[in-house]
């Protein structure tokens, strides 16, 4: 009886659920006309169930088909104003972000600058605070003069000159001139506009060609009126249109104030050590692989990492001149400033320390000093402009620290494997690193911005150079293979395949040379476009560095077993060969002091 209960009692609920969805649907069906008036009426009433009682299945289905219909609809139309709402939102807080940029821009030179406002006719003045006479002994009285705005006289010129490569989308060298906002917020290099000072203004610098590189790229020199226009914009404060406020501000020195300074060359002497460096320690019982060598680009002077040590060589004279000491450990990467009087070592204590040390090149004395982490330093860059240190280590964290305050300025961390190479190009703008796992990531120098993961290489990217003017960067990778890739663009421009098995180095000589070694233990010149030139003896090992000297013509190639050779670039003629090991260098290709020293020490033993 239980079951019978059960299948009777499920029918019954089968009947009441049909009818109270036919009720449903009857009203969704009169609803307007009822709702149209105060209330039904009994006719209404009547009527409603006469037609309940008329409607078939089929206009049930229908009627439930073109309410589910406008359901949906109304679904489709609440996503779409929640999609628009949220795109406001994210408006509202850019524009935030902007203003506050601006505010923070604005107090800059707040205290230095009057912001000169319309005044009401006829109203009395009360007279002048003597105390904040001192705060105002920097500015003077100035006539409100035309003004240049940015909407009016400078966007025009930009649109036609600029906008191609510093739009939103684009941001070469991480600089959009789109707005007035965009422009104060800089670029990869800092700050390009000093409101009221365009002296100071990089962006005015680049433009009237007093700076490198000097702007547009492509094309001529801008006509002397549009440069007195921004000069005059900037002047004024960089006002948005006719009714912004104009800055009044002192006249200024001409004098050259560049904001950044790339590659300075100073008057003088090219950097070569000027004291006695003192002779290398021989307590090394075995050598070191040839992994860390550097060459000055201004002078014949070759850096070699060895134990606890880094040796300098000659390359004019084919002789040691002597060594900089590095108790911190082994070295595993090391790199000359762009100007040639810095030398950055990175290297340490595996699964112990990590350090990093920089040397003045003429003194040998230790400028700058950084003891970061528990693992060694894989690679090290110092900045055109020396005022930061980039290092990786086997965390696959980027860190940069300023040369100054020795304070981190800021770390990247997309990469998921161990550094293997970072460079800041030559103009300084950008940070290329790249790690074991192939990542390759471009950050704007000046602040760490990610500016684009540049993928390509299927192992890990061993070694970059640049070319002179930035504008390509040149990968060597454990596939084989050399990417060449447009800084400008963020794109890659070719590849090709160098060598058998992993590509270690690779350098680019100011000619437009380029080198490479590899484990196959080949030594090979190409041109920039991948065209192979040259191939230079074989290494007795694995080649582990690759490099250039501009000044002789020669090239240096480092191997596994320590072994540093040196050839002539064009002929291929050998001229030096020598040892991360000091105690194994020819007593001929050391310095008279370093030679005698070194047979004294013999003797001793």
């Amino acid at each position: 009886m239980d079951g019978v209960y059960r299948v009777n009692w499920g029918k019954k609920r089968m009947r009441m659920m049909k009818q109270k969805l036919l009720v449903m649907v009857l009203i969704a069906m009169i609803a307007p006309s009822i709702c149209a008036q105060e209330g039904p009426t009994p006719e209404q009433v009547k009527g409603a169930l006469d037609q309940l009682l008329q409607v078939s299945p089929d206009q049930i289905a229908n009627s439930l088909k073109e309410m589910k219909a406008q359901v949906n609809q109304w679904d489709g139309e609440v996503a779409d104003l929640r999609s628009k709402a949220e795109t406001m939102e994210t408006q509202v807080m850019d524009l935030t972000a902007r203003l506050d940029s601006l505010q923070a821009i604005l107090q800059k030179f707040a205290k230095g600058a009057e912001i000169q406002k319309p005044q009401p006719e006829a109203v009395a003045m009360a007279p002048a605070d003597p105390s904040s006479m001192t705060q105002m002994a920097s500015m003077t009285p100035g006539k409100q003069e035309a003004v240049v705005s940015y909407s009016e006289h400078i966007r025009p010129i930009f649109e036609a000159k600029c906008f191609s490569c510093h739009n939103r989308d684009k941001r070469r060298s991480g600089l959009s001139l789109e707005s007035v906002s965009d422009a104060l917020e800089g670029g990869s290099s800092g700050e390009v506009i000093v409101p009221g000072k365009p002296d100071a203004s990089r962006l005015f610098r680049l433009i009237n060609h007093q700076e490198e590189p000097k702007m547009p790229l492509s094309g001529d020199k801008l006509d002397p009126e549009s440069i007195a226009k921004i000069r005059t914009w900037i002047k004024q404060g960089a006002p948005v249109d006719a009714n912004s406020q104009i800055l009044v501000v002192e006249e200024e020195s001409t004098e050259t104030m560049p904001v950044f300074i790339a590659a300075e060359i100073t008057d003088g002497p090219p950097p070569m050590p000027e004291v006695d460096l003192g002779i290398p320690s021989l307590d090394q019982e075995r050598p070191n692989v040839a992994r860390a060598i550097a060459v000055n680009p201004r002078t014949p002077l070759m850096a070699v990492g060895s134990l606890d040590q880094v040796l300098l060589y000659d390359l004019e004279k084919n002789h040691l001149i002597g060594a900089l000491p590095f108790p911190e450990g082994e070295i595993y990467s090391m790199a000359f400033s762009v100007n040639g009087e810095l030398l950055v070592a990175g290297g340490g204590s595996v699964g112990e320390s990590g350090d990093v040390v920089v040397w003045n090149v003429r003194t040998g004395e230790r400028a700058g000093e950084f003891h970061e982490g528990y693992d060694t330093i894989l690679a090290v860059d110092i900045s055109p402009d020396h005022k930061m240190v980039a290092m990786g280590d086997p965390d696959g964290i980027v860190k940069v620290f300023s040369t100054e305050s020795k304070k981190l300025l800021y770390q990247c961390e997309e990469h998921t494997d161990w550094i293997h190479s970072i460079g800041f190009t030559p103009d300084g703008e950008v940070l290329a690193t790249g790690d074991r796992a192939g990542g390759l990531f471009l950050w704007q120098a000046a602040n760490g911005r990610k500016v684009e993961n540049l993928r390509g290489h299927t192992d890990a990217i061993n070694d970059m150079a640049y070319t002179q003017d930035s504008t390509l960067l040149f990968t060597a990778g454990g596939d084989g293979k050399v990417f060449v890739w447009d800084t400008w663009k963020y794109s890659q421009v070719r590849n090709f395949s160098a060598h058998d098995g992993e590509v270690f180095s690779i350098d680019v000589s100011a000619d437009g040379q380029v080198v490479t070694t590899g484990e196959n233990k080949k030594v090979r010149r190409w041109n920039l476009e991948g065209g192979h030139q040259q191939d230079y003896p074989d290494l007795p090992d694995w080649g582990y560095q690759a490099r250039f000297d501009q000044v002789t013509g020669k090239v240096i190639a480092g191997a596994w077993n320590g072994d540093i050779l040196v050839w002539n670039r064009d002929t291929g003629e050998a001229k030096m060969q020598v040892s991360t090991l000091p105690s194994a260098i020819d007593t001929a290709v050391k310095g008279e002091v370093v030679a005698d020293a070194g047979q004294q020490t013999e003797t001793v033993e």
